[in-house]
């Protein structure tokens, strides 16, 4: 319930602002473990079942997102927030890597790592990373 009453306090606080929400590109969601998910605006639909948000538009699914982990979500010019994409060309082959994932735990130098956000720290840089 009381999610319920913070997304419609978020739903209203948006309708306010001056810009029309046709000249955003993507809708992005937050969660509460920090990840965010974007999702094209265009014949953008969000309904509400059993817990989840579902954000669709007339030919498919492109979110279900659990309201327990739904910590904001905002309209956007851009696809995500906080991360860009980049080419990783400040590395050389004497820097040592080392990747955290969000939890701050190191994470094994020759794992294949699953999908999500990290950061990777060499000698002199530290980014975050997203992989898709």
């Amino acid at each position: 319930m009381r999610k319920t009453i913070l997304l419609l306090c978020l739903f209203g606080l948006l309708s306010t602002n001056t810009r029309a929400a046709d000249t955003y590109d993507y809708v992005v969601f937050t969660l509460t473990n920090g990840t965010t998910q974007a999702v094209s605006s265009s014949n953008l639909t969000i309904t509400f079942s059993d817990g989840n948000l579902v954000a669709s538009n007339p030919t498919k699914t492109l979110a279900t997102i659990p309201l327990a982990s739904l910590s904001s979500m905002e309209f956007s010019t851009e696809d995500s927030t906080g991360i860009e994409e980049t080419m990783i060309d400040f590395l050389t082959t004497d820097d040592s890597v080392t990747i955290y994932d969000m939890n701050g735990r190191q994470m094994p130098g020759k794992a294949n790592l699953p999908k999500g956000v990290y950061i990777l720290k060499t000698n002199n840089k530290t980014i975050k990373i997203q992989l898709k």
